[in-house]
This record gives C-alpha cells, structure tokens and sequence, in this order.
C-alpha cells in the first residue's frame, strides 16, 4: 500500500476538530434507519439534523457542513427535498454524500438516481454494486439491496469519471475510487451484515468525516473504515450468550470510543494505481 498521504494526514486533529466542532449533519434518509443514523452521527462526534420537508430543506442544507441522501424509503416530497437541498448544498460549496438504496430495483427508483445524479451532481457516490453498476449504466440484477459481484470495481471506475464523484462500492471489500486512483477497504466483520442500517449508517460517518475534510476521498475511506473496525471491536466485546442486540449495541460504544490508533491502515486498505 502507498501510505504517504495517509501518514501527512493528522488523523488526531481530524477526530478533534470534528468532536470539538459538532458539525451540523443533514440527513433526507429513510424511516427504517433513521434513528440509527441520528446515533451513529451523535457517537462520532456530528450534530444530526433530520429534515425532509420541502419547505425547509433547502434552507437547512445552507447551515449544514455536509448533506446525506438515502432513497431507502422514497416517496415524491422527499424526492423534492433531497433535490432541492443537495443543489443548494452544491451551490454552496457542502459535500453531498448520495446512498442510493435499490437503485435499479424500480423504475421509480431508477428515475429518481438518474434524476439526482443529473440535478445534484453528489460529492460521494455509496451503494452497493448492484447499486453501482445500474449508476455507471450497466446491467444489474437486483437482489434486495445488498448484492455484490466481480465487476464492481470497474462500474466504480466508470461511474466516478463520467459523474466526476467520489464513488464507494460496498461489499466484503470495499472499492472506493475517484476515477485516478482505488482504495481497497478490508477487515470488517460478517455481523454488520445482521444487523439494519449499517451502509446507511456508514453514509452518515462519511458525511462527519468530509464536514471537517478537505479530501473527499480521504474522507469517505475513513468512514468506511470507522464502520469496519468498529465492528471489529463489537463483535470481540460480545460474551457468552451475547448476540445481535448487544452487538448493535457495541457498535455505537465503538464509534463514540474510536482513537486514531484504531485506524488501521496497514493491515486493511490497498492501494491501486489506474
């Protein structure tokens, strides 16, 4: 792994200034993670503000130091809001962070990316590569929202150079790419996978991370990686008799504890020159 940029990154003062700053954190998401993604945020450090109504989106993304989307739970005034808001976002120079769930699964949902894609233009790209591939306009086979293949990487590649974005692929390994150059994210544990809403929540530490951030690419890798390690250490925290309750449960305990040594980069990302 080429570490240079890593090791010129002061990861203590990025954690610092993001825990002392409390950086305001929109979110348009979905209802089924929406208070997870509230916590996560709370335990990294951000400050969660949850407003998807159209009469105020807009003005809530001009406060903010980074917008989420998540098309979870998509329905037409929440369409208007994410659109609405990540322009604004855009116009004001605030990352926009875009997760979008099922993307290729329906024509409504199909619609609704192309459109944001279009009219927002996100800052980060995250799906998974069923999510990825539809995006970078190749076939996918849906599989609810968590299916992974061979061929996510070079969706990845292509959809960063045609959407000039940021793109993560999500899976085992993570791909993240901003079409020069890909990061290869590993580690983790098969326990994030059981439990709701940890891509969605991972959108939401992205977001911290590229609040504080100059590099946006260097941001959505540490995101990816807290959400990783932190599972990690959830899952060796849990006793005898312990199962996915409390493993949730250790996984907040775990982002909120998180130190600049636990960001292993070593051992869990490669790097890969296009």
């Amino acid at each position: 792994m080429n570490q240079t940029n890593f090791e010129a990154m002061n990861l203590a003062d990025v954690l610092e200034n993001l825990r002392s700053s409390s950086p305001l954190i929109h979110h348009i998401t979905n209802a089924v993670t929406i208070n997870d993604c509230a916590n996560i945020t709370l335990a990294l450090g951000g400050s969660p503000v949850m407003a998807d109504s159209p009469e105020e989106a807009s003005e809530m993304a001009g406060f903010a130091g980074a917008l989420v989307i998540n098309m979870g739970t998509l329905h037409p005034s929440a369409i208007s809001s994410m659109i609405e808001a990540g322009i604004r976002a855009r116009e004001m120079g605030k990352p926009v962070i875009f997760d979008p769930v099922g993307a290729g699964a329906t024509q409504f949902r199909r619609n609704t990316a192309e459109e944001i894609l279009r009219k927002v233009r996100p800052t980060i790209i995250k799906g998974n590569a069923s999510e990825i591939k539809f995006l970078a306009g190749e076939a996918s086979n849906q599989r609810g929202v968590d299916s992974m293949d061979s061929e996510a990487d070079q969706a990845a590649i292509a959809l960063a150079r045609s959407s000039g974005a940021i793109v993560a692929a999500t899976g085992a390994i993570d791909t993240v790419t901003d079409g020069k150059s890909m990061y290869k994210i590993g580690g983790g544990t098969a326990m994030l996978s059981r439990i709701t809403g940890t891509g969605c929540m991972t959108s939401s530490l992205v977001g911290c991370f590229c609040s504080v951030m100059s590099s946006h690419l260097f941001a959505a890798i540490l995101g990816i990686l807290a959400m990783k390690l932190a599972g990690e250490k959830a899952q060796k925290a849990l006793k005898p008799g312990q199962g996915t309750g409390q493993f949730r449960i250790n996984l907040f305990d775990a982002i909120s504890l998180l130190t600049p040594s636990d960001f292993l980069w070593k051992e869990r990302i490669t790097y890969v020159t296009l």
